[in-house]
Protein backbone atom coordinates (compact mmCIF):
# COMPACT_ATOMS: atom_id res chain seq x y z
CA UNK A 1 0.00 0.00 0.00
CA UNK A 2 0.62 3.70 -0.70
CA UNK A 3 0.20 6.46 0.82
CA UNK A 4 -1.43 9.60 -1.55
CA UNK A 5 -2.12 13.52 -0.16
CA UNK A 6 -4.82 14.85 -1.61
CA UNK A 7 -5.42 18.94 -1.32
CA UNK A 8 -9.11 19.62 -2.21
CA UNK A 9 -9.95 23.60 -2.55
CA UNK A 10 -13.82 24.22 -2.14
CA UNK A 11 -15.95 26.98 -3.06
CA UNK A 12 -17.37 29.62 -0.01
CA UNK A 13 -19.58 27.09 2.10
CA UNK A 14 -22.76 27.58 1.19
CA UNK A 15 -26.27 25.97 2.75
CA UNK A 16 -26.37 23.45 -0.29
CA UNK A 17 -23.25 22.29 0.62
CA UNK A 18 -24.35 21.94 4.37
CA UNK A 19 -27.12 19.38 3.37
CA UNK A 20 -24.01 17.01 2.36
CA UNK A 21 -21.91 17.17 5.01
CA UNK A 22 -23.82 14.51 6.98
CA UNK A 23 -23.51 12.03 4.20
CA UNK A 24 -19.80 13.20 3.55
CA UNK A 25 -19.01 12.46 7.10
CA UNK A 26 -20.04 9.30 7.68
CA UNK A 27 -18.44 8.17 4.43
CA UNK A 28 -15.13 9.81 5.85
CA UNK A 29 -15.79 7.97 9.15
CA UNK A 30 -15.99 4.35 6.90
CA UNK A 31 -13.03 4.70 4.99
CA UNK A 32 -11.42 5.60 8.31
CA UNK A 33 -12.80 2.55 9.87
CA UNK A 34 -10.92 0.38 6.59
CA UNK A 35 -8.14 1.60 7.11
CA UNK A 36 -8.09 3.89 3.92
CA UNK A 37 -8.01 7.35 4.94
CA UNK A 38 -4.84 7.72 7.34
CA UNK A 39 -5.56 11.86 8.12
CA UNK A 40 -8.08 14.47 7.58
CA UNK A 41 -8.60 18.22 8.04
CA UNK A 42 -10.64 20.89 7.04
CA UNK A 43 -9.30 24.75 6.90
CA UNK A 44 -10.80 26.89 9.54
CA UNK A 45 -13.15 29.08 6.69
CA UNK A 46 -13.71 25.50 5.21
CA UNK A 47 -12.76 26.48 1.38
CA UNK A 48 -9.48 23.61 1.89
CA UNK A 49 -9.56 19.86 2.84
CA UNK A 50 -6.47 18.09 3.44
CA UNK A 51 -6.61 13.86 3.41
CA UNK A 52 -4.14 11.17 3.18
CA UNK A 53 -5.12 8.06 1.91
CA UNK A 54 -3.59 4.49 2.09
CA UNK A 55 -4.28 2.56 -1.36
CA UNK A 56 -3.20 0.13 -4.05
CA UNK A 57 -1.82 3.06 -6.02
CA UNK A 58 -3.05 6.52 -7.27
CA UNK A 59 -6.04 5.37 -9.41
CA UNK A 60 -7.56 3.82 -6.68
CA UNK A 61 -6.68 6.39 -4.18
CA UNK A 62 -8.13 9.14 -6.90
CA UNK A 63 -11.42 6.71 -7.07
CA UNK A 64 -12.08 6.95 -3.36
CA UNK A 65 -11.67 10.68 -3.42
CA UNK A 66 -13.93 11.30 -6.12
CA UNK A 67 -16.52 9.18 -4.52
CA UNK A 68 -16.28 11.98 -1.80
CA UNK A 69 -20.23 13.34 -1.30
CA UNK A 70 -18.69 16.69 -1.40
CA UNK A 71 -17.04 15.97 -5.15
CA UNK A 72 -19.00 18.01 -7.40
CA UNK A 73 -18.36 21.20 -4.79
CA UNK A 74 -14.27 20.44 -5.79
CA UNK A 75 -12.75 23.58 -7.61
CA UNK A 76 -9.35 22.35 -7.40
CA UNK A 77 -8.20 18.72 -6.81
CA UNK A 78 -4.40 17.95 -6.97
CA UNK A 79 -2.55 14.29 -5.48
CA UNK A 80 0.80 13.72 -4.14
CA UNK A 81 2.71 10.49 -4.17
CA UNK A 82 4.02 10.22 -0.59
CA UNK A 83 7.15 8.16 0.74
CA UNK A 84 5.72 7.79 3.64
CA UNK A 85 3.14 9.25 6.17
CA UNK A 86 4.08 9.03 10.16
CA UNK A 87 2.06 10.53 12.38
CA UNK A 88 1.68 10.00 16.45
CA UNK A 89 0.33 6.84 17.62
CA UNK A 90 -3.23 6.75 19.73
CA UNK A 91 -2.36 6.81 22.78
CA UNK A 92 -4.15 4.08 25.04
CA UNK A 93 -4.74 4.42 28.95
CA UNK A 94 -1.91 3.15 30.82
CA UNK A 95 -2.79 0.03 32.83
CA UNK A 96 -3.33 1.03 37.13
CA UNK A 97 -2.27 -2.05 39.33
CA UNK A 98 -3.73 -1.70 42.93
Amino acid sequence: MSAYFFQIELPEFSTEMLSVIPEHRHYINKLFSEGKILSYSVSLNRDMIWCVINAEDEQVAMEQVLAFPLYPYFTDLTCTALLFHNTLPSSSPGIFLN
